[in-house]
């Protein structure tokens, strides 16, 4: 507000200053023509037009003055006068403006958004640095959390919707996505990242995880008979690696920034359709190791198990001695 205030105050001076001006000029050629003697001169428009407003003008200064006898000499009189006035004005809105820029001066500057750091000397940059190191300290000793990670994906899902009705697709999937929330809830998942076609699920415990996909491969043998309304058998794979993290309750998965989500993931891309597969170290601390084999392939430098249902593990050694 001071600023427009400051910038109307400027240009109503201007405007008083040229008004003024043209005044002054207008009354010192009153005061010229008067001396001025040439019939065609004095009957020109400009010099009727001026004498029109200003010869009243100057009779009634003289008359309110008593100088009657200077009538002539009024004109000249006017110019000194508004001379006067543009000073006397100019000094005035002089202080007005100095008023609004000491107004501006004192106005308490607003206070630097939290979080900024100003440094302006030799002395703020170290402190800034020690600042830095204790914080950069802080984050590597913040508590890290044993998780286990469950990366589930749809195999095939683009290919498996090609030629079905938008009904089929759509009741399909969503039937599938029940399931594993069931299961999710069923096994005490504690957080949760989904995509189009996948999920990345966060766990407490490894056993929950390994519960947790093994109900999914087990349960979809059902789905497929009961609930798949597409013509393609509707299969996942599955991933799990562990780790420790730092991850706190308001944490998302999708932020997380940590090897062991990643190899989770990788995993679970080198499973075949229908199975569960982790490294070595997971497979070496579980409770329950029955129904996993060796892959004999290695995923991110560990030697890798899979586990799938027994139904489907029948129906591969069939395809063996076959």
């Amino acid at each position: 507000m001071v600023v427009i205030a400051s910038f109307l105050l400027v240009s109503l001076q201007r405007i008083v200053n040229i008004l003024l001006t043209l005044l002054i000029l207008g009354s010192l050629a009153l005061f010229g023509v008067g001396y001025v003697h040439v019939p065609a001169f004095q009957r020109s428009w400009p010099v009727e037009l001026l004498r029109r407003y200003g010869d009243p003008i100057a009779g009634h200064l003289a008359s309110l003055f008593h100088l009657p006898g200077l009538t002539a000499y009024m004109p000249l009189a006017m110019a000194v006068i508004l001379y006067l006035v543009i000073f006397v004005s100019d000094q005035l809105f002089g202080m007005l403006n100095n008023g609004l820029r000491s107004m501006r001066m004192r106005r308490p500057r607003k206070a630097a958004p939290a979080g900024t750091v100003h440094v302006d000397s030799e002395k703020a940059r170290g402190e800034l640095y020690k600042e830095y190191r204790k914080i950069e300290q802080t984050l590597k000793e913040a508590r890290r959390k044993r998780c286990t990670f469950l990366s589930v994906d749809v195999v095939g899902s683009t290919v498996m919707k090609t030629g079905e009705t938008e009904i089929g697709i759509t009741s399909t999937f969503r039937a599938y996505e029940e399931l594993l929330k069931r299961t999710f809830k069923a096994t005490r998942a504690w957080k949760e990242s989904w995509t189009p076609d996948g999920v990345m699920i966060c766990y407490l415990s490894r056993d929950d995880a390994v519960e947790a996909a093994q109900t999914i491969l087990e349960k979809l043998l059902v789905f497929n008979q009961r609930d798949n309304a597409l013509k393609t058998r509707f299969e996942v794979r599955c991933g799990i690696n562990e780790g420790d993290v730092v991850v706190f309750e308001d944490s998302d998965v999708e932020k997380l920034v940590e090897h062991v989500i990643d190899v989770a993931g990788h995993m679970q891309k080198h499973a075949k359709p229908g199975t569960l597969r982790l490294s070595n170290e997971v497979y070496e601390v579980l409770e329950d190791t029955t129904g996993f084999r060796a892959t004999g392939e290695e995923v991110d430098g560990y030697q890798t198990y899979e586990w799938s249902p027994k139904p489907l593990e029948a129906s591969h050694a069939e395809g063996h001695m076959q």
